[in-house]
């Protein structure tokens, strides 16, 4: 090797190598933070990461870039274009019709159904409704939330009614758990944000 092929060789060794630092999109940060919110509408469904990015997604594709206030890569999530999630599915490949496409009469804080019509997943003899309040701050990324649910009922009951006794909620939901066994945890099979309040 030649004297200037060596010199070369100790001047790379001696110098500090420098690692490219990666910079995240403060909007990507926020859709991610916002779903982490949005995400207590769901909170009787499974643990799904899937679905979870994908909810950042919608978040950071239809809400963040709606807005208009503000110049690209500083966009933030405004509550007047939280409209855009009225009838969101969280799992769309089990939209809430799927298993209950009659009537929902919705009011403020609460939904009445006077005529059920349940479609029933394979081997279940249960099921339970509910309908979550959620009210959000994004800018202290807080929440605050409040549930009902029926009892479980099985193909022989009532109309059904529940309330919610919050008047600040931002985003009402509607979930519908199946179970054979009504000891087990309620899993969601469907939720739905069914009214969007600014």
């Amino acid at each position: 090797m030649t004297t200037n092929g060596k010199l070369f060789l100790l001047q790379r060794k001696n110098t500090p190598c420098k690692k490219n630092k990666r910079i995240m999109n403060p909007e990507f940060t926020t859709a991610i933070r916002a779903a982490k919110l949005i995400k207590v509408c769901a909170a009787f469904m499974p643990p799904d990461r899937k679905r979870f990015y994908r909810l950042s997604k919608f978040i950071l594709h239809h809400v963040i870039h709606a807005d208009i206030h503000h110049k690209i890569g500083e966009r933030m999530l405004l509550t007047e274009n939280l409209q855009v999630f009225k009838n969101y599915e969280f799992d769309p490949d089990h939209p809430f019709e799927k298993y209950m496409p009659g009537e929902i009469i919705l009011h403020k804080n609460s939904i009445s159904i006077p005529q059920p019509k349940i479609i029933w997943p394979a081997n279940t003899s249960y099921f339970k409704m509910f309908l979550i309040g959620v009210s959000i701050d994004f800018q202290a990324f807080t929440t605050n939330s409040l549930t009902q649910s029926t009892e479980w009922l099985t193909q022989d009951h009532d109309p059904i009614s529940l309330e919610i006794a919050n008047t600040h909620a931002h985003l009402t939901a509607i979930g519908i758990a199946f179970t054979n066994n009504n000891h087990m945890p309620v899993n969601c099979q469907a939720v739905k944000i069914i009214d969007v309040n600014l």
